[in-house]
């Protein structure tokens, strides 16, 4: 399965925790990673998953989906606020900065 199907996975998962809310999501600087970015509605960042392409590469879209609901990662976005949410294969961390393109 390809990356993109799995960022849609993604997008759909966060437009499901954050209705009204703008989905936006990049390749990270060093490309080892993809970001996914929640903005307020009028258009504010407010939250930031960065999930690592480490941690895409054996996911299936059902496995990813279930994954994703049963982590909580939209939970654990609102308790991050604007500090990015970073998820791998060694599970989660809330720390860092991010390379903004």
């Amino acid at each position: 399965m390809s990356n993109s199907a799995k960022f849609d996975v993604i997008r759909l998962y966060l437009r499901q925790q954050f209705p009204k809310h703008h989905i936006a999501d990049f390749q990270e600087g060093t490309s080892r990673a993809q970001v996914f970015r929640v903005d307020a509605p009028q258009g504010r960042p407010l939250h930031y998953a960065v999930l690592g392409l480490d941690f895409l590469l054996d996911q299936t879209a059902e496995g990813l989906q279930q994954t994703l609901l049963s982590s909580g990662l939209g939970d654990k976005l609102k308790e991050a606020g604007a500090s990015p949410v970073t998820v791998s294969k060694t599970g989660f961390s809330i720390e860092g900065t991010i390379a903004i393109p």
